[in-house]
């Protein structure tokens, strides 16, 4: 097995060190030796360890081959707008950007290619967003954004909204299988917000925002024996997201009204952080225990997470509170924290590697 190397601190390539800097970072053979180079196409000096042509004129040549390989897809129609495009990227993000991900928007841009064929004629930015799926995606916006700026499409921020909102309600539609509990009671709860809609009581945009947290707590649901919606699992549920207690309101509402349900979610105040009900040296070794044996499947989930949040934090959560690793964030410093209760709370590089592992 191949040794791996601290990268050069000046090429940044991963070689074995030759030599040190005064402040004992790496050097690799070849910028030890001639530290710099002259690049042979614009001329200006660069790592000697990089090559025999600077990063950007690497880039750029990388840039030029992926643009002439990507562009021979499209028809005569598409393909100037396509190159358009990439020179527009590349003022915009710079060289290196650009290069690496060119190829994202190769699939959208054959989508605008056959639906321009299908139409005879480019599409408007309506046609864009009503045939193809994903043209609302962010990355796919960069493109409107490009089309938007030469003339082609005109971009309308309310058009933009109210489809996204209608991908967004097909996707939670969608979401529970034909036929089960989840599925009738979601889509019961669409039909009569829809009602409220015919009636201007509500909005589309409003819909969505109801449908977000019932899809979550109805998926929330499974972690229990039974499955349904309970008092126990609701009081779960808000101990995570309690946030989304005014959104998830009319939901809990409904079904307890429709299917006699018996929620009470005005009852539940926001929950109030205890301390573990065990000595701080048993979860010491808990984790230690988990962190050696990282494939036992013998760990749940939520022992897991329990035990974590209590060594680290001396926080208790409750029986009824499922954490995951879909809870976790990354902060802009590259730290690792999770929330409920709407706070935050560190998590170690360590344990979230850990976490991971066992997620895969």
């Amino acid at each position: 097995m191949s040794k791996k190397y601290k990268p050069c601190s000046h090429c940044h390539y991963r070689r074995e060190p030759f030599t040190f800097t005064l402040h004992k970072k790496p050097l690799c053979k070849i910028c030890s030796i001639e530290y710099e180079r002259v690049c042979k196409q614009c001329h200006q000096k660069f790592p000697a360890g990089f090559g025999t042509i600077c990063t950007t004129c690497h880039y750029e040549k990388t840039f030029t081959h992926r643009l002439e390989l990507f562009s021979q897809h499209y028809s005569t129609q598409i393909q100037p707008y396509f190159i358009g495009f990439a020179y527009w990227l590349k003022k915009r993000r710079g060289v290196i950007y650009s290069a690496k991900n060119l190829q994202k928007y190769v699939a959208y841009f054959n989508k605008i290619n056959t639906l321009t064929n299908n139409l005879q004629t480019f599409p408007t930015y309506k046609q864009l967003l009503n045939f193809i799926t994903d043209a609302t995606h962010k990355k796919n916006y960069l493109i409107h954004i490009y089309l938007n700026e030469i003339g082609i499409i005109t971009i309308k921020k309310n058009l933009t909204e109210e489809y996204t909102n209608h991908r967004l309600i097909q996707k939670y539609l969608q979401h529970f299988k034909k036929g089960t509990l989840s599925y009738n009671l979601i889509h019961n709860y669409y039909n009569t917000l829809l009602l409220r809609l015919q009636n201007k009581k509500t909005t589309i945009h409003s819909i969505r925002l109801s449908l977000t947290p019932a899809v979550k707590f109805l998926k929330y649901c499974q972690y229990f024996q039974e499955k349904t919606p309970t008092q126990y699992a609701l009081e779960g549920y808000l101990f995570i997201y309690y946030g989304q207690k005014a959104t998830l309101t009319g939901f809990i509402n409904f079904i307890s009204n429709t299917y006699q349900y018996e929620l009470d979610i005005k009852i539940i105040s926001k929950p109030r952080l205890k301390t573990p009900k065990i000595s701080h040296q048993i979860l010491k070794d808990r984790v230690i225990k988990m962190m050696q044996n990282p494939h036992d499947k013998h760990f749940k989930e939520a022992y897991i997470f329990r035990t974590i949040i209590g060594y680290f934090h001396w926080v208790y959560i409750p029986q009824n509170v499922f954490l995951s690793v879909k809870n976790i964030h990354k902060a802009k410093d590259g730290n690792y924290y999770i929330t409920f209760c709407g706070e935050s709370f560190y998590l170690p590089n360590k344990v979230v590697k850990y976490l991971l592992s066992r997620d895969q």
